[in-house]
């Protein structure tokens, strides 16, 4: 994930009430608890807390899904 996809990624999240400060930190929306760490075009994602009923698969689905639309959607843009 290049600097500009993490930049376009952390403002969909934000936009959804998720805030990414920098480039590492801690972000938490309804109940989740993650780290974050983006260096050398790598983002790393690491879920540390949870409901105990919402299963983990589902969320890394659903931020895999999203972080790959930031991505094409950077890439789309950037390509026009």
């Amino acid at each position: 994930m290049s600097d500009a996809q993490y930049a376009a990624a952390a403002v969909r999240l934000r936009n959804n009430g998720i805030d990414l400060v920098g480039t590492s930190g801690t972000l938490t929306k309804d109940g989740i608890t993650a780290t974050y760490a983006h260096a050398d075009g790598k983002l790393t994602i690491e879920i540390v807390d949870r409901p105990n009923l919402l299963p983990l698969s589902l969320i890394e689905g659903k931020l895999q899904a999203y972080l790959e639309q930031s991505v094409a959607y950077d890439t789309n843009r950037s390509a026009g």
